[in-house]
């Protein structure tokens, strides 16, 4: 085998472990993003158990309010009822608004003691939402750690494979240097191997004569169909 064609395979290795790790990294970030992510889907549906029991306590607030307006408002009616100079049909009147303000003061203790339980319900659910929050940002928190020193020693490959490169292309002659790149930004793999007559690149076949100078190492050969450097293995 040509020493060229050496230099070459071993330029197109450090490119093929260029682009393996340019992959990992890609993919670790990737997934940095999805913990990320994970992360907001988790605190998000945290702060929406919170909200609900927010609304609940305020809910209930206001109910209670309402409760103590309504009390209020039968104290002045029944006052009015007690020690006022009225009429008959005023009187039946206040017994009326009495009774019906009774009822719906009634029926919002009711409801005010319902959302009371709704509330403690929540309130415990709240406390568990917490619970698994924690554990899951402590569990995606790990992962992310993980991520980003996989990432880390991704770069760092990256800066040694990169130096790797430089000394590889350099020992190339220029004119192979400018073929091999051209070539590169066309196909993943620039050299390729002849087997059984086919180029191992675009799987078809080369001439007798391309094959026979690539076996005789005569020269630098190239595929007649996508301009490969081959060789003969």
């Amino acid at each position: 085998m040509l020493a060229e064609i050496k230099q070459l395979l071993a330029l197109q290795d450090v490119d093929g472990q260029i682009a393996d790790v340019e992959s990992r990294l890609a993919r670790l970030q990737r997934e940095r993003k999805r913990f990320d992510e994970q992360i907001e889907a988790a605190r998000a549906a945290f702060a929406a158990v919170q909200a609900d029991l927010a609304k609940m306590e305020h809910d209930s607030r206001m109910l209670n309010l309402e409760v103590d307006e309504l009390d209020m408002q039968i104290r002045d009616y029944q006052k009015r009822l007690d020690e006022g100079i009225i009429s008959f049909k005023e009187m039946e009147n206040l017994r009326t608004k009495i009774e019906l303000e009774h009822r719906r003061m009634n029926e919002q203790e009711d409801e005010a003691l319902n959302l009371m339980d709704s509330i403690e319900a929540q309130t415990e659910a709240v406390v568990g939402a917490n619970e698994t929050l924690r554990t899951r940002e402590a569990e995606l928190e790990a992962q992310i750690a993980q991520c980003e020193s996989d990432m880390e020693t991704a770069k760092q490959d990256l800066q040694t494979l990169s130096v790797n490169r430089q000394t590889a292309t350099e020992a190339l002659p220029k004119h192979l240097q400018t073929q091999y790149e051209t070539l590169r930004k066309e196909v993943a793999a620039p050299v390729a191997e002849i087997r059984g007559g086919v180029c191992g690149g675009c799987k078809l076949r080369v001439s007798g004569n391309t094959a026979e100078r690539a076996r005789g190492e005569m020269g630098i050969v190239t595929c007649e169909h996508c301009s490969r450097i081959l060789y003969a293995g």
